[in-house]
């Protein structure tokens, strides 16, 4: 299981949970309408003010994936036997989240954009860790 665990890119959640979403809401409806759906507030919090705070969806998605990046940005310096695979999966998961973003409609949103480049980041961000633990930067 750490073995899983040590692989496994964990920002695919959020990118599987967004994809969960877009396609319930089907090709039949524009993006305008999924993404106006998407930023509808799922609930309003009264601040001490007084003025409302309306969280969307999207903005819990969001918000979900950047604990999920800071974590995944500390679990990357880590060093693992299994760190290559890790990097590897990663790229192919910003490929793909790259792709869905440019081909689909549904995926052509604020929301998706912001959890494909929390992917990208990831995926160079554990790549250049990697080249520092390996020893391939020196400090001359």
């Amino acid at each position: 299981m750490q073995r899983f665990f040590d692989i496994f890119p964990l920002l695919l959640i959020p990118i599987v949970i967004y994809a969960i979403f877009a396609l319930m809401a089907g090709t039949g409806n524009s993006v305008d309408t999924f993404a106006t759906d998407l930023e509808k507030s799922a609930f309003i919090i009264t601040m001490p003010s007084g003025a409302p705070w309306g969280i969307s969806g999207g903005n819990i998605l969001v918000g979900f994936g950047i604990l999920v990046f800071f974590y995944e940005s500390i679990r990357g310096v880590a060093a693992s036997p299994y760190a290559i695979v890790h990097h590897t999966i990663s790229v192919l998961l910003s490929l793909s989240a790259m792709g869905a973003f440019v081909l689909f409609e549904n995926f052509s949103t604020s929301t998706f954009f912001l959890l494909m480049l929390m992917c990208v980041l990831d995926m160079i961000a554990g790549v250049i860790a990697n080249i520092a633990q390996s020893g391939g930067w020196h400090n001359d």
